[in-house]
This record gives structure tokens, C-alpha cells and sequence, in this order.
């Protein structure tokens, strides 16, 4: 089971997760990003994962291309901390990547 608290303030929304982000769980929290997303209106848009405690495959790639999107992440803990380290890891390394390919034309 996962819950997820909207709370917004001037400046940024956020999403406040608590639980296990896998199966049914990764569907609702990508519906709640999208509504979020669209009504947030140039605010930042954090994600809270202090109290998530498993995060699952699909999980994982959801927060990937939310982060793609914009989202920022709170964590607290070894595992939510690790998870986001890779994908901000992940995604420097392609970024870099694809910068090289782009400058080094072969």
C-alpha cells in the first residue's frame, strides 16, 4: 500500500509518499504526478520518500522519468537515498553521453 499526500505551498507542490511503491501503487502515483504536474503552474515540484519503504522495477523507472520531468526528491534513510543517487547517477552518465556524441562526431 502506498499514500500519497498532496501538499502545496507559494513556491513548490509536494508529493508526500509513504509505503511501497510497487504494483497497483506505481499506476495511482503516475496520476497523481500528472494532475500534479499539470496544475503546479512553474512551481517546483518535490517528492517526499523519507517514509517509503520498497520501491519496486516499475517503481523505479516512474521516478526516473519524473525526475526527467522535473520532480526533485527528499529522502531520508539508506534505500531512498541509494535510489535516487542512481538515477541522478544514471542520468548524468547519458547526459554526458550523449554530449560526447555530440561533440565528437565521428
Amino acid at each position: 500500500m502506498l499514500k500519497i499526500t498532496i501538499e502545496t505551498a507559494p513556491n513548490t507542490a509536494t508529493l508526500i509518499l509513504e509505503g511501497k511503491l510497487a504494483g497497483p501503487w506505481v499506476d495511482e502515483l503516475e496520476r497523481s504526478w500528472l494532475a500534479l504536474r499539470d496544475n503546479a503552474e512553474h512551481k517546483l515540484v518535490m517528492v517526499d520518500l523519507c517514509d517509503v519503504t520498497f520501491v519496486d522495477a516499475e517503481g523505479r523507472k516512474l521516478l526516473t522519468w519524473m525526475y526527467e520531468q522535473g520532480a526533485r526528491f527528499r529522502t531520508f534513510g539508506c534505500m531512498a537515498k541509494g535510489i535516487v543517487e542512481e538515477i541522478v547517477q544514471e542520468r548524468s552518465r547519458l547526459l554526458s553521453s550523449r554530449i560526447s556524441s555530440m561533440t565528437n562526431p565521428r
